[in-house]
């Protein structure tokens, strides 16, 4: 039985698109969510490999696909995780996901750089992102106190004078 090479990665990157979609949905418990990251990227080195063999590359398909997936996955679970550590609510939530990048850490594929790259397009500080949520309050409360604001300072009233 011959496989179809070419239908075959249609259909992985299909499905890899619904993972995807399923990785940032934020009604999903969280550890749906990072299962979804992790078999997007499974899913798309699967289907860069059938392209590539459909394509008449068997030579180099097995480099160049395990390149080009490692490259969407990472891109893929960076931000995912850089999603999930921004908005988290609960400490929980919040240390899921830095546990998998400390996962990813010691399996040689740092995401830290990426995830710092990309916190400031969701306005958040790339540092105070990896700080659980309630350390994040508390240094916002520390911060809110610290700071003078026009009303807590006592001015003297010169217009009754």
């Amino acid at each position: 039985m011959s496989t179809d090479h070419r239908a075959e990665a249609e259909r992985l990157l299909a499905s890899a698109d619904t993972a995807l979609a399923a990785a940032f949905e934020a009604t999903l418990p969280i550890e749906d969510q990072q299962h979804a990251a992790v078999l997007t990227g499974i899913l798309t080195n699967r289907a860069i490999g059938h392209a590539l063999v459909a394509n008449g590359q068997t030579a180099s398909a097995d480099e160049s696909a395990l390149r080009a997936a490692l490259i969407v996955w990472r891109s893929v679970v960076s931000h995912a995780v850089a999603w999930n550590i921004a908005f988290s609510e609960t400490d929980e939530q919040h240390e899921q996901w830095t546990e998998l990048a400390s996962q990813l850490a010691r399996a040689g594929l740092d995401i830290t750089a990426d995830v710092d790259a990309i916190t400031p397009g969701f306005g958040k500080d790339p540092q105070g992102v990896w700080k659980p949520p309630t350390v994040q309050r508390e240094d916002h409360l520390r911060w809110c106190a610290e700071m003078p604001t026009p009303w807590s300072s006592k001015t003297e009233d010169t217009t009754e004078q």
